[in-house]
Parts: C-alpha cells; sequence; structure tokens
C-alpha cells in the first residue's frame, strides 16, 4: 500500500476526503485547530494543515486512478512529470501521531485560556497582585480587564502571560 498526493479543488478538501472514504479508500486530511478571532469573540477553527492537499493510500494505482481523479472534490493527482508523487508511510503515521497529540494539547489548552467574566490576578507591571476582572478579548494573546484602583474602575490591557486564573 501505498499513499499518493491528492489536489484538490479550492476549500473542498473535506469534500474530497468524505467522497474519497465513501468509495472505501483509505484517505488522510491533516488538519490542525487556531484560535480565531471572529467578531471579538475568540473561536476554534480548523483548518486542512496543507490546504488543497490530502492523502490516499491504495495498493493498485491503475486500478484506482480514475476513481479517485473522478471523485468530486478532487482536482488531480500530484505528479512531478510523468511521476506520482507518494509519501512514506512514516510520514503519514508522524503526521496522525502529531495530529492526535495537538487534539490532545487543545482540550488542556482550551480550559487554561481566560474568558470573559473570570477573575484573574495581574502579575506584572505596577498593577502586581491585584484582583481583576476580565471583560473583554483583544486579539489572539490579550485581555481587556476592569480593576479597582483608588475606588474607581479602571481598564487595562494585559496579555496573557502578565495575568493568572483565579
Amino acid at each position: 500500500m501505498t499513499w499518493y498526493v491528492v489536489r484538490t479543488k479550492p476549500r473542498q478538501e473535506r469534500r474530497a476526503l468524505v467522497n474519497l472514504t465513501n468509495q472505501q479508500m483509505v484517505a488522510f486530511l491533516p488538519e490542525l485547530t487556531v484560535h480565531k478571532l471572529r467578531r471579538g469573540k475568540r473561536t476554534a477553527v480548523t483548518e486542512p494543515l496543507f490546504p488543497g492537499y490530502l492523502f490516499v493510500n491504495c495498493d493498485d494505482y491503475a486500478e484506482h486512478f480514475y476513481k479517485i481523479r473522478n471523485t468530486f472534490g478532487v482536482s488531480k493527482l500530484l505528479t512531478f512529470g510523468a511521476q506520482v508523487a507518494t509519501v512514506p508511510d512514516a510520514l503519514i503515521m508522524e503526521l496522525q501521531q502529531l495530529q492526535e497529540d495537538a487534539l490532545l494539547a487543545q482540550k488542556v489548552t482550551a480550559a487554561a485560556m481566560p474568558q470573559v467574566g473570570d477573575k484573574v490576578e495581574i502579575q506584572a507591571g505596577p498593577f502586581a497582585g491585584f484582583i481583576a476582572k476580565i471583560i473583554g478579548l483583544d486579539g489572539d494573546s490579550r485581555c481587556i480587564v476592569l480593576l479597582n484602583w483608588l475606588q474607581q474602575e479602571v481598564q487595562a490591557i494585559y496579555s496573557f502571560d502578565e495575568i493568572s486564573r483565579k
């Protein structure tokens, strides 16, 4: 069994994956989860690690060539001249292991990420030791906090490194 590289149509990696697996082919789409800010809220988005590509494992290339090529979502098989691009099993196994490890790490990280409404302690700067409440997220690594200073509520922006959950 050899892994082949399949070029998909733009943004149709998942469609090609589903259609190839529906044809009883072993296909693999390495994905990566990233956090993006959408409408002021942090959301986890799963994207292909190699946009526009996925891997198919088949034993007889000649038999499956037209099935793969005519699958919805697939553009073509990747070739270098007349040579069809193949990928070693060890690399695919490593990518699968990395994807599993990333999913595990993501679950741990998501639980540790500060959210709006959390109470935090400021670790650095002139307000070190103060307790504050997160009122908003600013980008991927900063938050807006509300703290009580001289009997007034003051807003400040801190990076996640400068605060800790209380």
